[in-house]
């Protein structure tokens, strides 16, 4: 795709998106005036200070100072580069970003894929609410699971038939190859198709986009498959999805942790007791993907897994990935015999708190770990290999980054006292370890492109800095101005990089004959961070008003500037032809370039015996 091609699907995009609606969804928003206004979602505040502006199609927070335009938006919620915004943007929008094949059908996008789940999940709402959900409303009953809790999470049913799902979309006109793509239906030995689940009580799996992903379905009869999830489809990946974290990801920010539980009622029951902030992994073991997918809302993760001998190998896989992507993860089990949802029923509230109060560090459960596998006795051979084996983890854990140094020195002190040894020689062997374990790597060059804050081995601002800082404020709020400064707004003429990548892009669209829109000159920059910088420039515009007046004092400034930037070329010229003709007699001609250079000056009377003096120092 080219780079033209991809501008235009941008810029296709923003036009598409309503920033109201997309702020909206996730902050309560209210006008106030031209614009509307909400408590901000970036930081915590009592008094609201984050604005949205419709006509500009821009956000801004007073409080913490973020701004930008919808994409930007999307990378500081989400905690995502500029090209996953885009793609999720897109999806929103119905926009397709994947380019289609010169030949042959194109298969369904991902966001026909969406709709084809959300067609399916509004079925299976249907057949649990209707007079086919007898069982499945009695087994939720059951698990005491209430009826606000099932229609938060939107739990339905998947009924005893190898076609329902079939026949439904039969009626809806939907093709069975867009459900076949979706995961919904399988592709029979004997041609045609099969509903993928039956009797089964399903569990929409959401994003935090609010898109249904595929489900997962747990069986209402003898099914030796528990559990069964949606397979892996061009939307739809069980190891990198989190079920309920779509309704969890504020409750993360608020309470700074996030609950990891294994089931989806364990999940939901977490939930009906006020932990709004639990998720769950999809049936299968944490990764690396739900860790990082973790990471873009919290550092803190609390791992609640069951007892059992399949819990503890959850556990120690889930330990392994949190811990190395940089999480601070702690690890609790409920009692013998329960998982987190009975444990919850019969405990309640208090008793999970106590559960999760007794979470210990990933560290000090490993060791534990370890412990109990040499014997928490073991002397001679087993206490080194235990010792060996815990070392080696930590290794690994400090070679991606995930321990700090004091940590580091905490954790060898308090394993010096275990086992006996002088925390020297601990150290001493783990940084072998590391250096051993440490894969060879390439250094990493900097960041392409200026970023706001980044400062040069310049003087500081001055007042020719400060003018043109003033006129790109106007322009952001009244464009038509630039016919009047466009000889003067270089951006080579601007010291600080960020600013003049902000001007480059200012004058190649105002140049180009377009009208100049913040939000568009924003969505030109991939950083969140140049979106805080060009809202702070409008407002500070805004703010100050008097447009005809700031563009005038600038203009008399950078005049002046000029003036006296020509005057020091004069005046240079001048001492190297004093210089050449030695200190007995005036230079020929030096009484014109005197006069010339006090005219840069600007001063109404001339002599020249004191200009030699003021300007050159000489006598």
């Amino acid at each position: 795709m080219s780079l033209a091609d991809r501008e235009t699907i941008t810029r296709q995009i923003r036009e598409a998106v309503d920033i109201i609606d997309l702020v909206g969804s996730s902050v309560s928003l209210r006008r106030a005036g031209s614009a509307f206004k909400g408590l901000c979602p970036f930081h915590e505040e009592k008094t609201p200070s984050f604005m949205v502006h419709p006509a500009r199609q821009i956000f801004k927070c007073f409080g913490c100072g973020v701004g930008g335009d919808v994409f930007k938006f999307v990378q500081l919620r989400e905690n995502v580069g500029f090209t996953e915004a885009r793609r999720i943007l897109a999806e929103r929008a119905g926009i397709d970003l994947e380019p289609r094949p010169s030949s042959g059908p194109a298969g369904p996008g991902k966001t026909d894929l969406a709709r084809a789940c959300d067609w399916a999940r509004r079925v299976f709402r249907k057949n649990y609410e209707g007079s086919g959900g007898e069982a499945a409303r009695a087994y939720v009953a059951k698990r005491g699971i209430s009826p606000e809790m099932v229609e938060a999470f939107g739990v339905g049913l998947a009924v005893d038939s190898y076609d329902s799902l079939l026949r439904q979309a039969d009626l809806s006109g939907i093709d069975h190859k867009l459900l076949l793509a979706a995961g919904l239906v399988k592709e029979s030995q004997r041609g045609g198709y099969y509903d993928t689940f039956r009797n089964r009580l399903m569990f929409p799996i959401v994003d935090t986009n609010g898109r249904v992903l595929g489900f997962g379905g747990r069986t209402l009869g003898e099914d030796p498959a528990k559990y069964l999830n949606t397979p892996a489809t061009a939307l739809f990946d069980k190891g990198t999805n989190l079920f309920g974290l779509d309704r969890a990801r504020q409750a993360i920010a608020e309470t700074g942790r996030a609950i990891v539980v294994e089931g989806y009622t364990d999940c939901i029951m977490a939930h009906q007791h006020g932990f709004f902030e639990t998720v769950a992994t999809l049936g299968t073991a944490m990764t690396d993907a739900h860790a990082r997918l973790l990471r873009r809302f919290t550092d803190r993760v609390i791992l609640l897994f069951d007892s059992d001998e399949a819990g503890q190998r959850a556990a120690d896989r889930a330990l392994a990935v949190t811990v190395g992507v940089g999480l601070d993860v702690s690890l609790t089990r409920v009692p013998e015999g329960k998982d987190p949802c009975d444990y919850l029923l019969s405990a309640g509230q208090t008793g999970f708190t106590g559960v999760l109060n007794q979470a210990i560090g990933a560290l000090e459960f490993k060791w534990r770990e370890v412990s109990r596998r040499y014997g928490v006795g073991a002397t001679g051979p087993a206490r080194r290999r235990a010792v060996e084996e815990y070392l080696h983890q930590l290794s690994a854990w400090l070679g991606q980054g995930a321990i700090d140094p004091i940590q580091t020195g905490l954790l060898i002190n308090q394993l010096s006292q275990i086992v006996a040894l002088p925390a020297e020689d601990l150290l001493q062997q783990l940084r072998k370890m590391s250096q051993r374990s440490r894969p060879s790597t390439a250094v990493k060059g900097a960041a392409n492109g200026a970023q706001p804050g980044a400062t040069l081995s310049q003087k500081g601002s001055n007042s020719q800095q400060e003018a043109l800082r003033q006129i790109v404020e106007v322009l952001l709020n009244e464009p038509a101005y630039y016919a009047h400064v466009a000889s003067w707004l270089k951006p080579e003429h601007v010291w600080d990089p960020a600013l003049s990548a902000v001007v480059a892009e200012m004058v190649t669209i105002l140049n180009s004959g377009r009208k100049l829109q913040v939000a568009e000159l924003i969505g030109r920059f991939e950083s969140p961070e140049y979106g805080r910088l060009i809202t702070d420039l409008q407002d500070r515009g805004e703010r100050r008003g008097q447009f005809a007046t700031v563009i005038e004092g600038a203009m008399a400034c950078l005049d002046a500037f000029e003036r006296s930037r020509h005057a020091a070329v004069l005046a240079d010229d001048i001492r190297r032809s004093r210089q050449q003709a030695g200190d007995q007699q005036v230079p020929q001609g030096e009484d014109e370039r005197l006069r010339a250079l006090t005219d840069a000056a600007k001063q109404s009377h001339f002599s020249p015996v004191r200009a030699r003096k003021r300007l050159l120092d000489l006598p």
